[in-house]
């Protein structure tokens, strides 16, 4: 349902004024205030924050430490009920108890219940918009009669099994966590390895060059050394001949002298052949290293170990259906002749606002109309037959033309506006959920996914017959019927069989819808439900 703003009020404050459904705002709490999250409601008041450490049933209000201890203090509230976060809570604390006020007129407290259009209402509502309902009583024998009703038992186990699905995901975490800490580990103990074994051959790269040092040391000082000796020795004895030379000089004899001149020419001799022997017998010797080529490439070649990614993909969970047997019964139509009538409808959609959409097989057009069905508010014509429509969004929606693909469109005051379109082979339906197409092609469900914009095939289910008219179950699987043939399938997004249903009063089926307990097909002749008993 749309409530539309008034014109003479901001957004912000209209928004304020809008009626609170207490109960719902109490089990939020409660659930905020037990999971830790809650902060407390008095210090909130005064632009504080604290967190909540309980939770008081009668004023439905969250308290900190300090005003949890001034709370059980107070005269006035001595005697609440106070629960303590993370405490289990008891089946017999009573909710908040708080006037609920209509929608259409906030000043006014709901006292009845329509059957008919599911809401309650104040008396105001009941004399101006519902006084020609059939089924408008009280709130109290409506919400007895839907306490005892299927639908209610069924939430109820519906809501246990979400509790098990999310212990499943809860339990994958836990796995995926240890799983991750077993790769982490494994990685660390392969990079550790990779670099010892690294270290070690350069080690031994570096070992075996610094043998090599030491034998090229061994061998060539050596010979240096015993080079350099022998001319110390030179040294020494031409240090002798010029001593002897210069005391002969100074006191030898005539004879003498000429004798000892003698010797040191003949030294003379020596020492000269000795020194161009020498200048061209001696070596200087340097010892070089040339780096291996490969050796020095390791740092530009090798900059990391290896790379380290993040894979992601589907988490090995399995969510049970909603669905577990399957019965099937006959319904009156739900169309009035007066509506049906000439109408050469395909496929039929409503919005939250109560218009309808119908797609218009032979005029190849979809008509927006008013919730009686009776005026025609906009049309769309589309490239072919029009088959099932549906809405994506609050204000989105998809038509499936036969052969051609799927037209999105969009739908605002009043009018039907087109706004991208998917080719594909489409049969005659297709199915939305969590922002991918599920289109019926063949014997094949395509599924097209959104990237940058764009719709794209990702992927296909295949099956044994043509898919007709689609419906989504739930969050897991989806229904089809075999179009021509007498048998509704219910598989899982991946394709897994979940059920069967055939009956040979299912003929021609041209559309399939699922609501929170029935399964809907729309026959040429008649209707049929399933419920979950």
């Amino acid at each position: 349902m749309f409530v539309s703003k008034p014109d003479d009020i901001k957004v912000e404050e209209w928004s304020t004024k809008l009626p609170t459904n207490h109960i719902v705002v109490s089990l939020i709490d409660m659930n905020e205030t037990k999971s830790g999250r809650k902060l407390c409601t008095a210090c909130e008041r005064e632009n504080e924050t604290e967190s909540a450490c309980s939770w008081c049933v009668n004023c439905g209000e969250a308290l900190c430490k300090s005003c949890d201890r001034y709370h059980r203090r107070n005269k006035a509230s001595s005697n609440h009920k106070l629960i303590e976060i993370g405490a289990d809570v008891p089946n017999d604390i009573p909710l908040q108890h708080a006037d609920v006020f209509c929608k259409e007129h906030p000043e006014k407290k709901v006292k009845a219940y329509c059957n008919d259009h599911s809401v309650i209402c104040c008396m105001t509502c009941v004399m101006l918009k519902h006084r020609k309902c059939d089924n408008v009583g009280s709130i109290e024998d409506a919400a007895e009669e839907m306490k005892q009703s299927d639908e209610v038992k069924e939430f109820e186990d519906k809501l246990k099994g979400f509790k098990t699905s999310l212990e499943t995901f809860v339990q994958n975490r836990v796995d995926n966590l240890q799983n991750l800490d077993g790769n982490i580990k494994r990685i660390k103990l392969e990079v550790d390895t990779l670099f010892k074994e690294l270290s070690k051959h350069l080690e031994e790269l570096k070992t075996n060059v610094m043998l090599e040092i030491a034998k090229i040391e061994k061998e060539v000082k050596p010979e240096i050394e015993d080079e350099r000796d022998e001319m110390k020795s030179e040294i020494a004895a031409v240090d002798n001949s010029v001593a002897l030379f210069q005391t002969n000089m100074k006191h030898a004899p005539p004879a003498q002298f000429i004798q000892a001149m003698e010797k040191l020419a003949e030294q003379k001799t020596f020492l000269e052949n000795y020194l161009k022997d020498q200048s061209t017998k001696i070596k200087d010797i340097e010892v070089t290293f040339k780096t291996n080529e490969k050796v020095l490439e390791i740092k530009s070649i090798i900059q990391e170990f290896g790379k380290l990614d993040i894979k992601r993909s589907e988490a090995a969970v399995t969510i049970e259906p909603t669905v577990n047997n399957v019965c099937m019964r006959s319904l009156n139509p739900i169309l009035s002749s007066e509506i049906s009538t000439g109408l050469d409808v395909e496929g039929i959609a409503v919005l939250d606002c109560g218009q309808i959409l119908l797609s218009m097989k032979a005029k190849n057009t979809i008509q927006l109309r008013d919730h009686n069905c009776s005026d025609v508010l906009s049309k769309l014509s589309v490239p072919g037959s029009p088959r099932g429509v549906k809405m994506t969004g609050d204000s989105e929606g998809a038509v499936a033309v036969r052969g051609h693909g799927l037209i999105l469109f969009k739908v605002k005051n009043n009018q039907i506006r087109k706004v991208s379109e998917i080719q594909a082979d489409v049969n005659y339906d297709f199915v939305y959920h969590k922002d991918r197409y599920y289109i019926g092609c063949g014997n094949k469900i395509c599924i097209y996914n959104r990237n940058n914009g764009n719709y794209s095939m990702i992927s296909d289910i295949s099956v044994n017959n043509e898919v007709g008219y689609m419906a989504l179950c739930d969050e897991s699987s989806l229904c089809y019927t075999d179009y021509g043939g007498n048998t509704v399938y219910c598989v899982r997004m991946d394709g897994t069989p979940v059920f069967t249903y055939s009956s040979q009063d299912l003929r021609f089926t041209v559309g399939v819808t699922v609501d929170r307990t029935w399964l809907y097909l729309r026959l040429w002749l008649q209707l049929y439900e399933r419920s979950s008993a």
